[in-house]
């Protein structure tokens, strides 16, 4: 075989993978009943909740009129918080004593973190949500979300490979906070989005229980799964991915 027929033929090849790479996958879809809101709404302890995702999740729970009070650092810019009208309880979640304060400061029904950070020494993937656990298992507040990534735990592999060597010093950190909040008492979810974008929400987004589900998804369609995973005792004790069925990786990122 000559070397250019060599050539053409790994050409076709990695045409080949890139054409069906532009195909989504729709995994099976964990159906909800959102049949678990407390009467009168709930009161979320929101950790996180100054941009992001976690912006998103109180923007909804507060335009329906659940009361939010947002865990926030002394130097956290509230801007985006402050016209949806939530309380706050200040602290560093890295910081046991702060946020055992704030579990004793008010009547919660549940907790949502999506703490995380990359940049940050030390990091609060593990550190901080442990301390949101266990501070919440002592305050006896039972319901937890807590919002990871596709790559953690057994869902490693799922992940891109790029999305492994980006995130290698983070997926490990995520994976502990699973399984420390798995170990509790508490009546948890575990959400793993795909890679995230900050754009308006398409409505497509999903929660499925496949280990093999990856993707991407806008955080304002995750923060709605976030919300209707709240709402439903079907979720407790479940770990699901989270992505949107009309976009593939990594094409739709751009």
């Amino acid at each position: 075989m000559t070397k250019k027929r060599i050539i053409l033929i790994v050409l076709a090849v990695i045409a080949v993978l890139v054409l069906l790479s532009f195909r989504t996958t729709q995994y099976p879809v964990f159906e909800m009943e959102a049949d678990a809101a407390p009467e009168g709404g709930h009161h979320v302890l929101l950790f996180g909740g100054t941009r992001n995702t976690g912006l998103e999740v109180a923007k909804i729970l507060a335009g329906r009129g659940d009361r939010v009070t947002a865990f926030v650092r002394p130097s956290s810019d509230r801007s985006g918080l402050e016209p949806l009208g939530v309380n706050y309880a200040v602290g560093d979640a890295l910081d046991m004593a702060s946020v055992q304060a704030a579990f004793d400061g008010g009547d919660y029904t549940s907790v949502i973190t999506t703490v995380g950070c990359f940049s940050c020494d030390p990091r609060p993937d593990y550190l901080g949500n442990r301390n949101i656990f266990d501070a919440a298992e002592a305050a006896g507040v039972q319901r937890m979300v807590l919002v990871t990534s596709i790559g953690s735990g057994d869902s490693h592999y799922a992940a891109p490979w790029l999305a492994r060597v980006f995130l290698r010093e983070i997926l490990p950190l995520k994976t502990q906070a699973e399984d420390h909040l798995m170990a509790s008492g508490l009546d948890y979810t575990i959400i793993r989005p795909g890679a995230l974008r900050s754009n308006e929400p398409t409505g497509n987004g999903y929660l499925s229980q496949s280990r093999e589900a990856e993707g991407i998804i806008n955080r304002s369609d995750l923060a709605g799964l976030i919300v209707e995973a709240l709402d439903d005792n079907a979720t407790t004790g479940k770990v699901l991915a989270a992505v949107d069925s009309e976009m593939s990786y990594p094409w739709d990122l751009f």
